[in-house]
């Protein structure tokens, strides 16, 4: 049964769903050596003696200033004012001065604490010095175990066959120049298979099952590392990349015979005024990748009769035979009116106004096999139509050949599941080449310069149900009940809705309606991007804020004070970057008493809708917290891509929390573009489709329209025939500002998703060679970390950093500890490419977030991390953002894998 959050207010109601997604790697991060063991245990004696050093200095300099009187003044030029700035540069004391040292280490004990640290610290550098050899072999060891699992070779065939061949030299534990040379990249991508959950291939596997709690307060609760978590069969989904069937139809349809047989559908509803028709148009555009990229104009033309009648009658698609009729029976008084209307229809087609519908539908499990067939039917069915010779040959015979060709690509395709890994390079190459000349003989050649084909996807699930008893109980739930109502605080989304009800208002009035809502397409764009402008306003710049919206920020404002209220000590300044961190500033947590009533005080507009949240969770096992790893929307949307390949109860199951979560008047429609990206390939979850046209959907576009509902004062979709409201959900994986703006009224129904709590936290810098790190603490709320602890490293930071561990030889290990001291870094940390600042222009940022570095795991107390760490910070070159690793895989006695739940929760709406 789904839990509720007992502690929320009865008109906050949140509850989890009864059930949840599991990713976890398919490899298990490798147990800790004994070896390695010792290396981590002397360098971590090491940093907290730099540490003691550190703190030492400051006041060791003043007593060196103050011991002046003592001694003569040549001793104090010569001896102790060299001393006094080595130490306060951070330098080691040149010999020579410590030699002459005299009676001052007795006249200033801080001086001789200082030497005694000094000479324990030299003894550990020896000690250090002798583990790193062993430490670095057994690291090196556990690397080619990795190296030598299946599931990491066959993952990392799909990157290049040249990382292929360097794990494979890792894997037989090569010890030569070019595997040393090699090693950074290797480890990487063994570390991406150990530690990350993102799916891709055999990196990742997932899973789903019940969450239930445990039924007694004896019954083991299993570790989320546990082995035995995906104990039992995995199955490999291989599916051909949608970018390149779709560019493949496109191309295949600039042919008239091909396209003759199909229905045709007109491109958009028409705007008509003052005499003129407008339309919304768009086109694929094909630029290798994983998806398209449609480039989209508004058409507009003269509006006449046998315009309104092409375009009343192509609301659904139509065949061109019967349009032709209907058209030229309207035309009275021409001598061949049926030539006139197909020239007519001809040039709408031609102009993109008059399309015709895909021949394979968007979410067809086969897309390959349909293209196929319907090649194969275009010969017979539409020869007579030619009268060149040479026309007849490329609409029957050519056509079948593309058929065996697509069958080939289909057969080899579903072949490369099971294909070792050793065999998979080869594969991919050769069906590269195919879809090149495939593409290339339809008309539509990859452009120069494109970015490499990507010619499948591959995901790996555990198809039985996941026993995840105990993997959260009822204090879990209860926390993320109360994060619920802290995340709609901090939701971009409920802003962009008030930016959109603002420019609708203005622009159609109050209570108005706009009947073809491909004209808002672009406000809404326009609308995401000024929320995020406005995210960073003050309460009191009301007048900027649209409606409702200030009294949200004003809330935002007042959880801000009080957490910092309640976290400012004497030495700290409120300043927006505080040049001192206060001690004891790790944690910043939030006041209990008011996040519990957070949801009944947030604003009435903000309540009207229900809501769903996916929550990415992992469990620290050391501390017992629960990490947010990010919250996303829910409704389904990070369970869909898998749910073809689990096992029907969950598709099940999730269509029934969608429901239950709606309500039970709700009128659900789902909308499920692709957009040639895989991820976009789901079932169907509620009952309503809402497509481009009633070919492929229960409700298409021209059935809905978007208005002002003056009683909730919310823009909303409702149906033209019926005026019901619809709920309109869309749980694919691209990200909306990458699909047709021309649909996004109904992508952006239920906006939610966009949150960030980094306003909750104070920064605070830190001196460092290079520059100044900015901190920040963890934040949480209860044993709920919503972020953890950062540390950023502008590029001079970072650039004194990867230059002092370059230079060392072998293992870093002292500059490691030196700067782990300094910065009071964790052990375990993973390393992030520094954010870009926005352009103001959404998908143009997103596509930046895209080509940056992934995140990566770095273990400080690793030998072989260590010795990789510069060549990993050469691959960023602006800085770079250190957060501490929670859960910490590294230095475990036994292997484990990253595990991490995906939970939904739902809030119910409260109408009025």
């Amino acid at each position: 049964m789904p839990y509720s959050a007992g502690a929320e207010p009865v008109g906050h109601l949140v509850r989890s769903a009864p059930h949840a997604l599991t990713r976890a790697t398919v490899l298990a991060y490798p147990a800790q050596s004994p070896a390695a063991a010792d290396f981590r245990a002397s360098l971590a004696r090491l940093t907290t003696l730099d540490g003691e050093l550190l703190e030492l200095t400051g006041p060791l300099c003043d007593d060196l200033y103050a011991a002046r009187d003592g001694h003569p003044d040549a001793f104090h030029r010569d001896v102790v004012l060299p001393l006094r700035r080595a130490l306060h540069n951070g330098r080691a004391p040149r010999p020579a001065v410590l030699e002459r040292l005299g009676d001052l280490p007795r006249r200033v004990p801080r001086l001789a604490t200082w030497l005694a640290l000094r000479d324990r610290r030299d003894a550990l550098l020896a000690e250090l010095d002798h583990a790193a050899g062993r430490a670095l072999e057994a690291e090196r060891s556990a690397l080619a175990a990795l190296c030598r699992e299946p599931a990491l070779a066959r993952a990392v065939a799909l990157t290049s066959t040249d990382l292929l061949r360097a794990v494979h030299r890792a894997g037989t534990g090569a010890d030569d120049r070019r595997a040393r040379k090699e090693e950074p990249n290797v480890l990487r991508y063994a570390l991406r298979a150990s530690t990350k959950t993102s799916p891709l291939s055999w990196f990742t596997a997932v899973g789903w099952g019940p969450l239930r709690q445990p039924s007694t307060a004896h019954r083991h609760v299993p570790s989320w590392g546990e082995a035995d978590l995906l104990d039992g069969p995995l199955t490999s989904t291989v599916k051909v990349n949608r970018t390149l069937t779709a560019a493949l139809t496109a191309a295949l349809l600039d042919a008239p015979h091909r396209r003759a047989g199909l229905p045709h559908r007109i491109t958009s509803t028409a705007r008509i005024a003052d005499g003129r028709a407008a339309y919304s148009r768009g086109r694929a555009a094909f630029a290798g990748g994983r998806y398209l990229v449609v480039d989209e104009d508004e058409a507009e033309l003269a509006a006449s009769g046998p315009l309104r009648l092409v375009t009343e009658r192509a609301e659904s698609p139509v065949g061109l035979d019967e349009l032709t009729d209907a058209l030229a029976a309207a035309l009275p008084g021409t001598d061949d009116g049926r030539a006139a209307a197909r020239a007519f229809l001809d040039r709408l087609v031609q102009a993109g106004l008059l399309v015709p519908v895909d021949p394979v539908r968007p979410q067809e499990d086969d897309p390959l096999g349909r293209l196929a067939d319907w090649l194969r039917t275009l010969g017979g069915a539409h020869g007579e139509r030619h009268t060149d010779d040479q026309e007849q040959e490329v609409g029957g015979g050519h056509d079948r050949a593309l058929a065996g060709r697509l069958d080939e690509i289909a057969r080899l395709t579903a072949g490369f599941a099971s294909a070792p890994a050793d065999e998979r390079p080869a594969l991919l190459a050769d069906l590269s080449w195919r879809w090149s000349t495939l593409l290339a003989d339809a008309g539509r050649a990859v452009p120069a310069g494109a970015a490499p084909l990507n010619v499948l996807s591959e995901d790996v699930v555990a198809p039985r149900p996941l026993r995840l008893d105990g993997f959260l109980d009822g204090a879990d739930h209860e926390a993320l009940g109360e994060v619920t109502a802290l995340a709609e605080l901090f939701d971009l989304g409920h802003l962009m809705r008030r930016v959109v009800r603002d420019r609708f208002v203005e622009r159609y009035g109050s209570g108005g309606r706009c009947r073809h809502p491909w004209e808002f397409g672009d406000d809404i764009a326009e609308a995401w991007e000024k929320a995020g402008r406005l995210a960073a306003l003050a309460p009191a710049d009301r007048a900027g804020f649209p409606t409702g919206a200030a009294e949200q920020a004003a809330l935002r404002r007042e959880l801000a004070d009080a957490l910092r209220e309640g976290a400012v000590r004497e030495d700290a300044v409120p300043e927006a970057v505080a040049p001192h961190e206060p001690t004891g500033a790790d944690d910043v947590v939030l006041p209990p008493d008011l996040v519990k009533g957070l949801g009944e005080r947030l604003p009435r507009w903000a309540l009207e809708r229900p809501l769903s949240y996916s929550f990415f969770l992992q469990r620290d096992p050391a501390g017992g917290m629960l990490c947010v790893n990010r919250v996303y929307s829910g409704w389904g949307r990070f369970t869909s891509r898998f749910l073809d390949t689990l096992e029907p109860r969950a598709a099940d199951e999730v269509a029934r929390q969608i429901r239950r979560g709606l309500g039970a008047d709700a009128r659900a429609a789902q909308i499920r573009p692709v957009g040639g990206f895989n991820a976009n390939l789901h079932p169907l979850l509620v009952p309503d489709e809402l497509g481009p046209d009633r070919h492929t959907a229960s409700i298409g576009e021209p059935d809905v329209e978007l208005v002002h509902d003056e009683a909730t004062d919310q823009v909303r979709l409702r149906l033209r025939s019926t005026g019901e409201a619809l709920d309109v959900l869309y749980p694919g994986f691209l990200a909306p500002i990458m699909l047709p703006r021309r649909i996004g009224a109904a992508l952006g129904d239920q906006p939610h998703g966009v949150v960030d709590f980094g306003s909750l936290v104070p920064r605070y810098t830190l001196p460092a060679p290079g520059g100044r790190v900015v901190r920040t603490p963890r934040l949480r709320h209860r044993h709920v970390v919503l972020r953890r602890r950062r540390w950023l490293l502008p590029p001079g930071v970072a650039d004194a950093l990867r230059t002092e561990l370059a230079a060392a030889q072998g293992v870093p290990a002292e500059a490691t500890a030196r700067w782990r001291a300094l910065l009071d870094l964790p052990e375990q940390l993973f390393l992030h490419p520094v954010a870009t600042a926005p352009t103001g222009h959404a998908a143009e940022d997103f596509l930046t977030h895209l080509r940056r570095p992934k995140p990566q795991f770095v273990d400080l107390g690793n030998a072989l991390h260590l010795r990789c760490l510069a060549k990993w910070l050469a691959r960023h070159p602006d800085g770079v953002v250190f957060e501490e690793a929670l859960p910490a895989p590294g230095g475990l006695a036994a292997p484990a894998r990253a595990v991490e739940l995906v939970v939904e929760t739902y809030r119910a709406g409260r109408p009025r």
